[in-house]
């Protein structure tokens, strides 16, 4: 295991020691579980440093612009809205629904990159207005 030292909001201390004493767990064992499953929530989320769309082929193009979150992560992040809405979720939980929200909002923003990339190629029609 590596030592890394972090510097964290006094808030985010509170509420790591309040889920801590709740799972009878230490402060550093909380932080490194949410950091556990946030990484493992975010897997697989789109990486915008990766080639930019620009450079990608025709084929590829069509495919961004036409992808979608998948589908185990779009089921939670329903399952996560509608609990947040009939009760209070749990910290672990409003970490991975931002987590699953932020992957949704990259993946959409790579899609937008796409369609207009897929427009400029003449690949596709615009979009109506």
């Amino acid at each position: 295991m590596t030592e890394v030292t972090l510097h964290l909001s006094e808030p985010l201390i509170a509420h790591a020691a309040k889920l801590g004493l709740a799972t009878q767990r230490d402060v550093d064992t909380v932080l490194t579980d949410t950091l556990e499953m946030l990484w493992l929530t975010i897997e697989g989320m789109p990486d915008l440093a990766e080639t930019s769309v620009a450079a990608l082929s025709n084929g590829q193009i069509l495919d961004l612009a036409d992808s979608k979150m998948s589908e185990a992560q779009n089921q939670r992040l329903g399952d996560l809205q509608a609990k947040g809405k009939a009760e209070r979720l749990d910290d672990a939980e409003r970490y991975e629904l931002l987590a699953l929200l932020q992957i949704y909002q990259l993946g959409q923003l790579r899609k937008s990159e796409a369609l207009a990339e897929a427009f400029r190629r003449g690949l596709c029609e615009p979009l109506p207005a």
